[in-house]
């Protein structure tokens, strides 16, 4: 009854379900299998739960209607809770300890023991030096990979299982599936030459773009775009005589460092690129987390872009569609501020199209 009342939201006359349904925890014992493959079993579901990668926090907090189990969290994830709308949503996870691991996910042990975990969350493809010594410890440890809509879908299982609410997990899955396969029949639609599009993921700090095989070559691709930067693979360092000879139509700044659309037009090397002229250079959204890479949100950034892409094609009503995916996901009413400030409107005011995104 989860997933179908959680379906009926995406109508916006529909009454979406409240954050607190599937809120009883199924009984343990658990059984967990990691993305490692490694078996971790638990008693009861987890109520103290230190995350290193992100965004497994603000996952959590989704799938969980709030932020009561997390015992501590990466310094990276407590960024972004504590500058954006999650922190205000639940004001006491901008207090969650956060030194717990450094920049490369090496565990803090001493750190993670003051907080007296019964799960850890923490990087499983980054070798064992992040694992061995939580492990060694006596921490139950879940192993998890990233970058993928698969790898995705297998953190909210996991995190379902592991919180006693598989139910609400399922439901969030229901979302990203139909969503999916709403996109992707849309983009058959598309007619024409696909525009080709840029994601940086650092532009400020550093030129890293998202090529073949990233997340954002995913969702470039499925709402019937191309990639600028399909000749490299990951996220791999450019330079702006390359990005000039890619020659992008859209420009998508990401945010993972102060990197803005001013920075890109302020850039003389770029001055005559197709994206830099027809004024299409969009700061991606942040909600409860960064839309840029997988997370609980994905679908939104699906929509988002798809909208800017394919205008003529696609109308997802995504102001709507925020109101209600808030209220599942957070228990929020969100605010027409709010959904301003998740859309950068200000960092997009004069963008090409963004009106659109900016009244719905």
């Amino acid at each position: 009854m989860v997933a179908v009342a959680f379906l009926a939201a995406a109508c916006s006359d529909a009454e979406p379900p409240s954050s607190t349904q599937d809120s009883a925890d199924r009984p343990g014992p658990i059984t967990l299998t990691d993305q490692r493959g490694a078996v971790v079993r638990l008693d009861d579901p987890a109520r103290r739960i230190v995350t290193v990668p992100m965004p497994a926090a603000s996952m959590l907090i989704a799938l969980d209607g709030s932020a009561d189990r997390l015992a501590a969290i990466h310094a990276g994830s407590a960024s972004a809770i504590r500058k954006e709308l999650l922190g205000e949503l639940f004001p006491g996870a901008a207090n969650l300890p956060s030194d717990i691991a450094n920049e490369s996910f090496a565990p803090n042990v001493e750190s993670i023991t003051k907080v007296s975990p019964d799960l850890v969350v923490q990087w499983g493809d980054r070798g064992s030096e992040v694992i061995a010594p939580l492990e060694n410890a006596g921490f139950k440890v879940v192993g998890l990979k990233y970058g993928t809509q698969e790898d995705l879908e297998a953190w909210i299982r996991l995190f379902g299982e592991a919180i006693g609410k598989p139910e609400r997990a399922n439901a969030l899955l229901d979302w990203h599936h139909d969503a999916l396969g709403e996109v992707k029949a849309k983009a058959t639609q598309v007619s024409g030459q696909r525009p080709k599009v840029l994601y940086f993921n650092r532009l400020k700090s550093e030129l890293r773009v998202g090529g073949t095989g990233t997340y954002n070559d995913f969702y470039i691709n499925l709402v019937g775009a191309q990639n600028a930067a399909a000749e490299v693979k990951g996220f791999a360092p450019v330079n702006a005589e390359q990005v000039a000879r890619w020659n992008p139509d859209i420009i998508l700044v990401g945010n993972f460092d102060p990197g803005t659309p001013t920075d890109v037009y302020a850039n003389p090397a770029w001055k005559d690129l197709s994206a830099v002229k027809a004024k299409r250079v969009y700061q991606v959204p942040i909600g409860g987390y960064r839309w840029d890479p997988p997370n609980q949100e994905s679908p939104l950034m699906w929509r988002w872009l798809a909208e800017l892409t394919h205008p003529n094609t696609f109308d997802f009503k995504l102001r709507e569609e925020m109101k209600a995916r808030y209220r599942f996901l957070y228990g929020a009413e969100l605010a027409d501020a709010q959904i301003d400030r998740i859309l950068r409107t200000d960092q997009n005011s004069g963008a090409a199209g963004y009106d659109r995104a900016a009244k719905d």
